[in-house]
């Protein structure tokens, strides 16, 4: 028989943190789940973790190549048997009632769609950060959520991104489409998933008790310095138009589109790359028109010592 849930641990090179996320689904109260590995480039060591448990439940996956992490969890929720996907990150860790509080709502009632919670905020050391997880959980749009049914998601998932797929969250796996999980999506396939699902027009589940510890630490991927980090949610928010998910919500979308082209073009412009600045300020201001981007636009043919006095790079 297969289990009902399929837990998808995510890891790429990073060995630290694996075999806590690994432990804290071991210790569920709840038990009936496998756990998928999925390793973006094959990495022995993490293997030999994954091995050094000796337990049937932990199925390792490598990729013979590097994939990206959206196509590596695509190919991993395939390799799933369980009705219900939740995904942790290496790097994360669950509390031991996680899957107990979120499956049972999704058992209960068939009409919600995922359930998710809140979550405490860690440092590379695994202590909390109380102050910091009560203004992330403000910032999100979680703090003054009630418990229990969700009725629209269009507005919580679009504007405040607030469902912590990637360590937060189960979902039902035959809600999701897996052909629309593509390469580009990168590393904001967690925001992708949750518009799909949000698109679907079913409701969710929140459980407010802090059941997920997120660490920040300075190997995490939302610390690295790239003028190109913001491009996959260009692509996303620019499909989600396209593919006209949420028909009511399209002015958001294009002003949304504008704000992260601008960004994009922002970032390009703090390392100087003039050019690729240049076209993500124009495409913004096609996409919707702003007094800040044509600024910013202006800004990128003064001289670089004057941008820098001027603190816009």
């Amino acid at each position: 028989m297969y289990p009902l849930v399929s837990v998808i641990i995510t890891v790429y090179n990073r060995t630290q943190y694996i075999k806590q996320a690994i432990e804290s689904v071991l210790c569920q109260t709840y038990n009936d789940f496998e756990i998928i590995v999925a390793d973006d480039l094959k990495n022995e060591t993490i293997e030999n973790i994954c091995q050094s448990f000796n337990d049937s439940r932990i199925k390792y996956y490598a990729n013979p190549t590097n994939l990206g992490v959206a196509l590596s969890v695509k190919e991993a929720i395939e390799n799933s048997n369980g009705q219900f996907i939740a995904i942790l990150n290496d790097d994360d860790s669950w509390e031991p009632q996680f899957l107990e509080k979120l499956v049972l709502p999704l058992k209960a009632d068939h009409e919600i769609i995922l359930a998710f919670s809140n979550h405490w905020i860690i440092d590379e050391n695994g202590v909390i950060d109380a102050e910091y997880s009560e203004s992330n959980s403000s910032l999100y749009g979680r703090a003054r959520l009630n418990e229990g049914k969700l009725g629209n998601l269009e507005d919580f998932v679009l504007k405040k991104n607030g469902i912590p797929l990637a360590m937060a969250a189960i979902f039902r796996k035959d809600a999701l489409n897996l052909d629309l999980i593509c390469k580009e999506v990168s590393g904001a396939y967690d925001y992708w998933i949750s518009c799909l699902l949000a698109s679907k027009g079913q409701p969710a589940y929140f459980c407010p008790e802090k059941l997920t510890r997120y660490r920040v630490h300075i190997d995490m991927e939302s610390t690295r310095k790239a003028p190109d980090k913001r491009i996959n949610l260009v692509f996303v928010v620019g499909k989600l138009i396209e593919m006209k998910l949420f028909p009511t919500k399209n002015e958001f979308l294009h002003f949304k589109h504008s704000e992260i082209l601008r960004h994009v073009g922002r970032d390009y412009l703090s390392f100087d790359q003039l050019e690729n600045a240049r076209h993500y300020f124009k495409e913004s201001l096609k996409s919707h028109f702003t007094l800040k981007a044509a600024a910013m636009l202006i800004l990128s043919y003064l001289p670089k010592s004057l941008r820098t006095v001027l603190k816009f790079i």
